[in-house]
């Protein structure tokens, strides 16, 4: 029988971690069943003592149940029946969505952007309800909610504006979840568009960027055509020009497109002779593909190139310097 491996560091701490948590949730619900049992069963547990008309007098009024439920019944009933009728609501969008609404764009930031905002608005409409229920006055309700609403305009306006950004990015659709996009220089993927922030993923380091929803300016979206994968290359100046661009075009690029054709949405093409420079002839490819490939065909054509040259005997040059020695 295989041997379990031993636990590391970091493994022992989170297991130690845990374990204090289960203690720690364990002995502070035994502490709220004492007490509750001490406010509901004072007086069967101590009858006729001091103690028992202490608790009752403290803890009994919170948690005196039976006159509770005798006193309030009806509007106990009707709270369960309120909030049966926002689950029922819920569940009847998530019903509507699902006959009426393909699984791609149910899976699409709109979507879930409307669905976050039915179920806050749903939520809101139960508590309203429920408070009115047990006797709040519903025109004082509203009124305080705007009073509230005013205040928190004008003293969160920083939060305001992020979230009226979130919006018009999701309206608008600059970009989705799932986009390859650069922000500053930052090149990541959309992970998440919420109401204030803006998630991105570095996928080279594996880099969460934050970036607050009124910030998010002069976005390059990579993802809404092909990007292009370039490759630069050089060859000796003692080869043939002409026999070589004969023989990319009849081995390299059949090549490429035959091996790569689930990488390449066009090309490769040929661009032709980029520079010269001081111990080769640069030649230039370019590709189409999509953006998340960009940068692994550029480094395919690299290695095709070398392999076509070593396969043509094509010299490779490395860099040279001529010395000129004036004869004395």
């Amino acid at each position: 029988m295989d041997k379990k491996a031993p636990l590391n560091k970091i493994q022992k701490e989170a297991l130690l971690k845990k374990r204090l948590t289960i203690v720690s949730i364990v002995f502070q619900s035994l502490f709220v069943v004492i007490v509750v049992g001490l406010a509901v069963f004072s007086n069967v547990l101590f009858p006729d003592t001091e103690f028992a008309t202490i608790i009752e007098r403290t803890l009994g009024k919170f948690f005196d149940l039976g006159s509770l439920f005798t006193t309030n019944y009806l509007r106990i009933l009707e709270t369960f029946a309120i909030m049966i009728f926002v689950w029922i609501l819920q569940r009847a969008f998530i019903v509507v969505t699902t006959l009426f609404v393909s699984k791609k764009m149910r899976s699409g930031t709109g979507m879930l952007l409307l669905k976050s905002f039915y179920n806050y608005f749903v939520v809101f409409l139960g508590a309203f309800f429920i408070l009115t229920a047990w006797g709040v006055d519903s025109i004082t309700l509203l009124a305080s909610v705007g009073l509230i609403g005013l205040v928190v305009s004008f003293g969160a306006q920083g939060l305001v504006e992020d979230i009226l950004a979130g919006l018009f990015l999701i309206l608008e659709k600059q970009f989705s979840v799932g986009d390859i996009v650069i922000i500053d220089g930052f090149r990541g993927v959309v992970t998440e568009i919420g109401l204030r922030t803006t998630k991105f993923l570095d996928i080279a380091n594996a880099d969460l960027k934050i970036i607050n929803n009124k910030d998010v300016k002069n976005v390059i979206n990579a993802s809404v055509n092909l990007s292009t994968a370039a490759s630069d290359v050089g060859i000796a100046y003692e080869e043939d020009l002409e026999k070589v661009e004969k023989l990319i075009a009849d081995d390299f690029i059949p090549t490429m497109k035959k091996k790569y054709a689930e990488l390449i949405g066009d090309g490769p093409t040929y661009v032709g002779v980029t520079s010269l420079a001081d111990s080769s002839v640069n030649l230039k490819f370019v590709a189409k593909c999509k953006e998340e490939d960009r940068f692994k065909l550029s480094r395919l054509m690299n290695r095709e190139f070398k392999l076509f040259c070593d396969r043509h005997k094509i010299d490779i040059p490395f860099p040279q310097v001529t010395i000129n020695q004036k004869a004395k």
